[in-house]
């Protein structure tokens, strides 16, 4: 049995899966340890990847040569993208996992890999070794006794460090339902000096499809086209839906991944005002307001107890019945997170119409758990503390499969560029959201769980989910995480959304009946001299689809190859449409990122510099930015605090 690695990886989860796979594919011996190998990249609460913010994020791994993307759609029965009524910088991919089979699949690629290890075990304490005045990582010890040696760490134990469960007055000792927590690792980091916290999470009940009513609900079926199986389909117990167009929508950028599974529909219904009564005249028994539960949770994924206090003159809140699988019964409450008893779940969830004979398979439940101040770390997400100790994921403070994941493989990359003494991997906020949510964390900390949103970044336009192989392929390419049949792929789209840019701005189309019929039937004004293709797209009742009614158009179209062309033609026309306004955003970042390569000097004793406001001094010695693009981004650091360190840097 082999007991010495490049890098160990603490944790199975999103975050874990992806450090483990991304530091072994670049060559680095890896072990991945985990409590429970059956329950690897788990969705601990909706089976759902991707969102608002959170589909982008999913498309930068999967540019990055992460494997996110490739498992949801191998395992999605329904997707979605969200804000399409808005601008293209904000539209969202999501879609609806098979939440076994996602798991199913992430251990057939842990154990597919090369370079990488698993093991089973719970780690229980770290090693390490004093070196040049500093501490550094030397390896882990098991529960069963189990001592493996490593110059990397990656830590990703999610909710698990002291992870405690609360289902009303009951309090179970755990990181998840049915599994126990880690005990040991906080208290030992914490005698090293690190800031140990405690954040909230919970998760709603799971419910019998067979006792809901379907037909007090309303159907929502994802964007894909679909044909029904049979009359009378209800779609509760199996796929009753088959896919018309397989690749019209999906995370990865690789042209050979297809979906594989049957669709699902969601079901929406609304809480009743005869609930909120049963929920408000029982609130002394949530642990949220009776005093058991002290540590905040998310802000935007409230409970359900917390709405109705938040929004007393609510009458009703949407929630959303999603299915678990592509063949099962078991259907997630979005919108109905909560740590009250079972009963008053119970009794509350009832009074919906679609729910007064439901069935639970498991109530709902609060989780407090320790996290680590992320300020502790640098931006490649190793601990300022301990030399070659990383962390990723929920320990950082966020929330979400979607941010954790992206962690994790910044976290393995790097630990594996360490190993080969290569410079770290760190994204800039105008290159993807993984960069901003890194930066996030790193300069401001966090006092709730982290979600990402587009609101975060400020140049939005520029990291679309559709350009994001565009923006990260050639990066991956080049620390050799992606692939040559990923680059040359990116490469081969980018060929043919410029050519049909290309030809989009050449091609005149002349006045005629039949062009003036295709315009008026779409609402907009006809044309009395030849216009260039490109300038009718840009009107916005136009693009490609629609203005295929037009011959010369279709047969163009026609040429793209098929499995990408719809992704192909979106690229292409987003340019097209928003050109402008992606190129001055583009100048604005240019501007505002020169002050990210003035660098300040790593032994600068801010506590002595007296022209600087009291609260700046603090916080900059606390964090010490390295450049002066991430000091200007700490809380309490003002404009005037800035200037003052150009000068003395005499720029």
């Amino acid at each position: 049995m082999k007991f010495n690695f490049d890098v160990i990886v603490v944790g199975g989860g999103h975050a874990g899966c992806e450090a483990a796979v991304a530091a072994a594919k670049l060559g680095i011996s890896t072990l991945l340890i985990t409590a429970d190998l059956n329950r690897v990249a788990q969705m601990s609460c909706n089976p759902a990847v991707g969102g608002i913010a959170k589909g982008q994020i999913v498309r930068e791994i999967d540019a990055l040569g992460g494997q996110m993307g490739i498992i949801a759609d191998l395992t999605a029965i329904q997707f979605r993208m969200l804000n399409r009524s808005k601008g293209p910088a904000v539209w969202s991919p999501r879609c609806q996992s098979d939440r076994q089979k996602f798991s199913n699949l992430w251990r057939h690629v842990l154990e597919t890999t090369p370079n990488l290890e698993l093991f089973q075990d719970m780690v229980t304490s770290f090693d390490f070794v004093q070196k040049d005045d500093k501490l550094e990582i030397s390896g882990i010890r098991t529960a069963l006794g189990f001592k493996f040696n490593a110059k990397k760490v990656v830590l990703t134990a999610g909710t698990f460090l002291n992870g405690l469960m609360h289902f009303g007055e009951v309090q179970i000792p755990g990181g998840r339902i049915s599994e126990g927590n880690s005990t040991g690792l906080s208290e030992q980091l914490a005698s090293f000096g690190f800031k140990v916290l405690r954040l909230k999470t919970g998760t709603p009940a799971r419910l019998d499809g067979r006792s809901i009513d379907f037909s007090l609900t309303q159907r929502q079926d994802g964007d894909d086209k679909v044909v029904l199986e049979g009359e009378n389909v209800d779609n509760v117990a199996g796929p009753h839906m088959k896919l018309l167009e397989r690749d019209f929508h999906k995370f990865s950028f690789l042209p050979n991944i297809h979906r594989a599974l049957n669709p699902r529909s969601c079901f929406i219904v609304h809480t009743t005002n005869e609930a909120h009564e049963i929920l408000r005249k029982n609130l002394d028994k949530s642990p949220l307001y009776n005093g058991q539960i002290n540590s905040t949770g998310p802000r935007y994924c409230p409970s359900i107890e917390t709405k109705i206090v938040t929004f007393p003159d609510k009458e009703s809140h949407q929630l959303f019945l999603e299915p678990e699988g592509e063949d099962t019964n078991e259907y997630y409450v979005n919108g109905f997170s909560s740590s009250f008893p079972w009963e008053i779940q119970l009794e509350a969830l009832s009074k919906t119409p679609a729910l007064k004979d439901v069935q639970f398979y498991r109530p709902g439940y609060a989780i407090e758990y320790d996290y680590f101040d992320p300020t502790q770390l640098s931006h490649d997400l190793q601990t300022k503390t301990v030399n070659g100790l990383y962390f990723a994921g929920q320990v950082n403070g966020t929330t979400g499969y979607e941010e954790a994941a992206a962690q994790g493989l910044i976290a393995g990359i790097n630990a594996a560029l360490s190993i080969k003494d290569q410079p770290p991997l760190i994204l800039q906020r105008d290159q993807a959201y993984i960069g901003v949510l890194i930066d996030d964390l790193v300069m401001k900390g966090v006092d709730e769980p982290y979600r990402m949103f587009t609101s975060r970044a400020e140049f939005r336009i520029l990291l679309r989910q559709d350009d994001a192989d565009m923006r990260l392929t050639p990066i991956g390419h080049e620390i050799g995480l992606v692939d040559e049949e990923r680059y040359n792929a990116m490469l081969e789209k980018k060929n043919q959304r410029d050519d049909l840019i290309k030809w989009s701005n050449d091609l005149l189309v002349k006045a005629s009946t039949e062009v003036n019929l295709v315009l008026e039937k779409y609402n907009t004004s006809p044309i009395s001299v030849s216009v260039r293709l490109a300038d009718l797209i840009k009107r916005p009742q136009l693009d490609f689809n629609k203005l295929s009614d037009i011959p010369e158009v279709k047969e163009r179209l026609d040429c793209i190859e098929p499995k990408r062309k719809y992704e192909i033609i979106e690229a292409a026309e987003i340019l097209i449409k928003y050109g402008g306004y992606i190129l001055r955003e583009r100048e604005l970042a240019e501007k505002s990122l020169r002050l990210e390569y003035v660098k300040l000097p790593s032994d600068m004793d801010y506590s002595k510099l007296t022209s600087l406001s009291t609260e700046a001094r603090q916080k900059l010695e606390k964090l010490k930015p390295s450049t002066i693009g991430q000091a200007s981004r700490i809380p309490g650091v003002s404009p005037a605090d800035i200037n003052i360190l150009l000068i003395i840097l005499h720029r």
